[in-house]
């Protein structure tokens, strides 16, 4: 058996802690206070509750916004863990380590498991994938299975493995359950991508058996979407194909959207400090094609795994920024080729590294001296950036490029460290909604009606904690009628509505109230933060 050097050792060792901490250090001690986390247990424990494991739903409602297989595996988690939180986003962190895992698996196997276990360490490195893991929504999961069932599928192709490719159709089918036709859209229209322009992938990628694969998909998927359809008729066609689909992509729904750059941003933001790096490395490649040089097949395909993801979503007219995180392990794998295999451009952007994380620790001291307000210990976290950020570039500088990339992956370890230990108990201490809904659980009797007056963002998280059906009121003259019904009510609102409404003529009564934040972002740590809110539960005035 070979001996395990101490530098392998301590490897490993470093490796762990990156996961842990970015995984699952502390995962469910904040309470939800993103909508659509709250949003996703509260559909997950009415599984539980109703025992309807098939059709999910949100406040007694039919929800038709994606479809049964995340519900179906945070249900599972949330009834074996006694921990509302830390059950409902285990799926979510084993989504992000299974990704984690494909990507060194993939990398390893088609270039080097030098370049494997890099683009690993770059992707659990990566801000949206520690975002991502730590909230109770699907985006980590519906990855893993998308990236993983395209992956298994061009190792398939580029390896002769044929009988890989079914577990890549399968992986398919699990990522269509997850969030719907887009798996298939966006593996679709790589497939088209990569077959017109590269003619050494054509051939190789037309020898699969796709209309096999794609049958075995239909068989695992489309029972679900038939169930539903048989269940719920034309109201799952409206809320679901048309609603949640085809209007959320091409309709005007929402106003205020984001321009065409703006995915193009999101990416070169998430991708630090490797920013410089992934251009050096398109640089090179779009040098090669200029010069008629073959540009190695991985390569094509992952950049044409990327462009289709960004393309895709920058033409939807809905825009939200964790959409194109698909695209995040193509990226750390070129990262990783760059940094193992640099040519000219990359080697530039091999020794921006360091520089990038002095500049973002500056910025990040400034900001948390100007902006914000946290203890001092957080201040740790922007020198431990420049003082990583400073010995990178004297390493780069005076010695070659170590193996894999430690001393960049070491200041983001701190950055997440930080935001464990000092931003999430900070946003805590001004989160008041989940004990609001915790006073009113307490005191409701049976046959008390619940109710929510315009909390906005704050309304998933309130159904969530308070366990009831939850009447959700936003306009004043529903409030009203609501109000003047003879059947006893517990309400939350903010103190300026409780105002108005009493003006005209509601009859309302406080029997709780408290000061809290009104935002649900990280502008509640300010130094000059919003004004606060107060909230108050209120009830019938006898």
């Amino acid at each position: 058996m070979p001996k395990i050097s101490i530098h392998d050792a301590a490897a490993v060792l470093f490796a762990l802690t990156l996961v842990f901490v970015v995984l699952f250090w502390e995962l469910g001690t904040p309470t939800f206070w993103d909508p659509d986390e709250a949003h996703y247990a509260e559909t997950s424990r009415e599984m539980i509750a109703t025992g309807d494991w098939w059709a999910p739903h949100y406040n007694e409602q039919p929800f038709f916004d994606k479809p049964v297989l995340f519900h179906q595996l945070q249900a599972l988690t949330m009834r074996l863990v006694n921990d509302p939180e830390l059950g409902a986003r285990l799926i979510p962190a084993l989504g992000a380590l299974g990704l984690i895992a494909v990507t060194v698996w993939f990398g390893s196997v088609v270039v080097s498991f030098d370049v494997g276990l890099t683009a690993g360490l770059i992707l659990a490195a990566n801000p949206g994938l520690f975002a991502l893991s730590r909230y109770a929504i699907l985006d980590s999961l519906f990855t893993f299975f998308l990236f993983g069932g395209c992956a298994t599928l061009a190792l398939a192709a580029l390896r002769g493995r044929g009988g890989l490719q079914w577990l890549g159709y399968v992986a398919l089918a699990l990522a269509l359950l997850v969030k719907g036709p887009i798996a298939l859209v966006l593996a679709g229209l790589t497939l088209l991508m990569l077959v017109a322009v590269s003619s050494e992938l054509r051939a190789r990628l037309l020898a699969l058996n796709w209309i096999g694969g794609l049958a075995l998909i239909v068989t695992i998927a489309a029972p679900w979407f038939v169930y539903m359809y048989l269940r719920f008729t034309d109201a799952f066609v409206s809320g679901y194909v048309l609603d949640e689909n085809l209007r959320l992509f091409a309709g005007s729904r929402f106003s205020n959207q984001p321009g065409y750059g703006f995915y193009l941003q999101i990416l070169i933001v998430g991708m630090l400090p490797w920013t410089g790096l992934l251009i050096g490395r398109l640089i090179d490649n779009l040098r090669a094609e200029w010069r008629e040089e073959r540009v190695d097949a991985v390569d094509v395909m992952l950049w044409v795994w990327t462009a289709v993801i960004v393309g895709f979503f920058t033409l939807s007219t809905f825009k939200l920024d964790h959409y194109v995180f698909p695209a995040a392990p193509a990226l750390c794998l070129l990262c990783a080729r760059a940094w193992k295999e640099p040519g000219p451009a990359a080697r530039v952007g091999r020794h921006l590294i360091g520089p990038l994380l002095v500049v973002a620790g500056i910025a990040a001291a400034y900001v948390m001296m100007v902006r914000l307000s946290l203890p001092p210990g957080a201040a740790a976290v922007p020198f431990a950036m420049i003082l990583c950020g400073t010995a990178l570039t004297l390493q780069m500088l005076l010695r070659p490029a170590p193996r894999a990339p430690w001393l960049a992956v070491v200041p983001m370890i701190a950055v997440y460290a930080g935001v464990i230990v000092y931003v999430m108990p900070a946003l805590e201490q001004r989160k008041v909604i989940p004990d609001i809904a915790s006073f009113v659980a307490a005191r409701a009797q049976p046959t008390d009606r619940i109710a929510s007056y315009q909390l906005n963002r704050w309304t998933p998280a309130y159904r969530f904690y308070v366990g009831r059906h939850t009447t959700f009121l936003d306009d004043p003259d529903q409030a009203v009628r609501f109000f003047n019904e003879p059947e006893p009510f517990y309400v939350v609102m903010r103190r300026d509505h409780y105002d108005h409404l009493v003006a005209r003529g509601a009859p309302l009564r406080v029997v709780y109230e408290r000061e809290g934040m009104a935002v649900t972002s990280g502008r509640a740590l300010w130094r000059t933060p919003e004004p606060p809110v107060r909230y108050v539960v209120a009830v019938k005035e006898q």
